[in-house]
């Protein structure tokens, strides 16, 4: 059976990492990479990722990495507009860059930035995937992004698996 996976999550600094190599992130990787072998050994084949910056992005690259052993596999970016990457640094800049390069298929939500793209995106995260992966502390909710994504893939009957930041 195929079906579609999403992925959301916080960004570094609300999950309290140092970067990319802080031993938590790291061990937080694994575990992105463990549920989501998982999930295309059960079938999962169409991956998508709203391209912030944190789990978005680490989901990309596991989802990248695993397509070297199962090329089956695609990799959407919904991004929610062409200016997503306008206050990142260079090096945030060149792996968003990166990893578009490598999607099977970039689809721009807005034209540009507005109040609303970003929920926009969230919404379309959902709307395409049967399962949404969630890096979210569910014991400590705060408002964002994730908690919306979380909370509409919910209100339309998706299954949600979380993923505990630590």
């Amino acid at each position: 059976m195929n079906y579609s996976v999403s992925f959301t999550g916080h960004r570094l600094q609300k999950l309290g990492f140092f970067g990319d190599d802080d031993p938590m992130a790291v061990e937080l990787k694994n575990r992105i990479y463990s549920t989501t072998a998982a999930l295309i050994n059960d079938g999962a084949d169409a991956f998508f990722t709203g391209m912030a910056l944190g789990v978005d992005t680490w989901a990309a690259e596991v989802v990248l990495g695993l397509r070297r052993i199962h090329p089956e596999i695609k990799l959407t970016a919904l991004v929610p507009c062409p200016e997503q990457d306008k206050l990142w640094n260079d090096l945030q800049k060149r792996r968003y860059r990166e990893i578009l390069r490598q999607c099977d298929e970039v689809v721009m939500v807005s034209e540009r930035y507005n109040k609303g793209c970003m929920h926009k995106r969230d919404r379309e995260l959902v709307n395409c995937c049967d399962v949404l992966v969630a890096v979210f502390d569910e014991q400590n909710v705060t408002k964002g992004g994730t908690q919306y994504t979380v909370d509409y893939a919910r209100s339309k009957g998706r299954k949600v698996i979380i993923i505990p930041p630590l």
